[in-house]
């Protein structure tokens, strides 16, 4: 965790500067009833980093750019793309930075970055309304999440520190410590952590200890993949967004080897900014759907991948 002054560009306005800041401020909507799967304090043999640290000056994951450029097209791949088919069309918060998103206890969970702006929060999917919600620092900018049981692990993106949380409440209850950047994590069907850090490489956890087991590079017929953002898993297969990308690759969580590529073009709403890409993917089991949307888009989309 940094504990020196932060200068990201945010806007065109200028920049901002951020500084060390313990105060967390809470929202919630109903008080904490489940029993805690994590101890209180950190158990992952990776410290915070200490001291001076100054954060890289590149352009951060879902960061305010000047680029201006068009999202990707899909890769010119020998693999089957597929578009989604929309099923229905739900409000989304237009002024949420969408980071992480997941379906748990009948609501989605979904991750709020930037700093300053961070949060999680419990959202009513046909609705959109928040009924739980917790800010995190000011210092900290967050990244994806997934659901264990009954809590909520959160990454954040160059602080180095997942945040536990309670899954009704949103309270924070501990904190894990990992070197690197966060930017995706979803929970496989065997209990493993995937987790990206926006490269080709995903890097397997212990659900428990945080600690790193494996990891494995995604390739594309065989070529690197890279930028892979947010994730969803879904029994052995992991869903990856790719940052400043419209699509959603299809991973083998065993091999890394890209089975599909999703096309998810036609769901960018016409009037959002060249960094308000397509981030944030959630699956519902019980109808076998998945839920996707993007930085700062009024709609949230149920969809079918076929």
């Amino acid at each position: 965790m940094q504990d020196v002054p932060l200068v990201l560009a945010v806007d065109e306005s200028g920049a901002e500067v951020v500084t060390y800041d313990p105060a967390v401020t809470i929202e919630v909507a109903e008080q904490a009833g489940d029993d805690a799967l994590f101890d209180p304090a950190p158990t992952s043999a990776d410290s915070v980093p200490a001291g001076d640290e100054t954060a890289d000056d590149s352009v951060p994951e879902g960061a305010e750019s000047d680029a201006g450029d068009e999202p990707a097209p899909p890769p010119d791949a020998g693999l089957p793309v597929v578009e989604p088919v929309i099923l229905e069309r739900f409000p989304h918060d237009g002024t949420a930075f969408t980071q992480g998103l997941e379906f748990a206890d009948g609501v989605l969970i979904e991750s709020l970055g930037l700093l300053g702006e961070s949060s999680r929060r419990r959202v009513v999917p046909t609705t959109g309304e928040v009924t739980a919600s917790a800010r995190l620092n000011d210092d900290l900018f967050a990244a994806g999440l997934t659901v264990i049981g009954s809590q909520v692990v959160q990454l954040t993106w160059q602080q180095g520190v997942a945040v536990v949380s309670d899954l009704t409440t949103m309270i924070e209850l501990s904190r894990f410590a990992y070197s690197g950047e966060g930017w995706g994590l979803c929970e496989l069907d065997d209990g493993r952590l995937a987790m990206s850090n926006g490269s080709g490489f995903l890097t397997f956890r212990d659900a428990t200890t945080f600690e790193v087991v494996g990891e494995v590079e995604v390739t594309i017929d065989g070529e690197p993949a890279t930028n892979l953002n947010e994730l969803e898993c879904v029994g052995g297969s992991i869903y990856a967004n790719v940052w400043l990308e419209n699509n959603i690759l299809e991973i083998d969580g065993a091999t890394g080897g890209v089975q599909r590529i999703i096309d998810a073009s036609a769901l960018v709403p016409g009037d959002v900014g060249p960094d308000d890409v397509l981030n944030g993917i959630a699956y519902r089991a019980e109808t076998d759907t998945f839920f996707l949307t993007g930085k700062r888009w009024t709609v949230m989309y149920e969809v079918d991948l076929g």
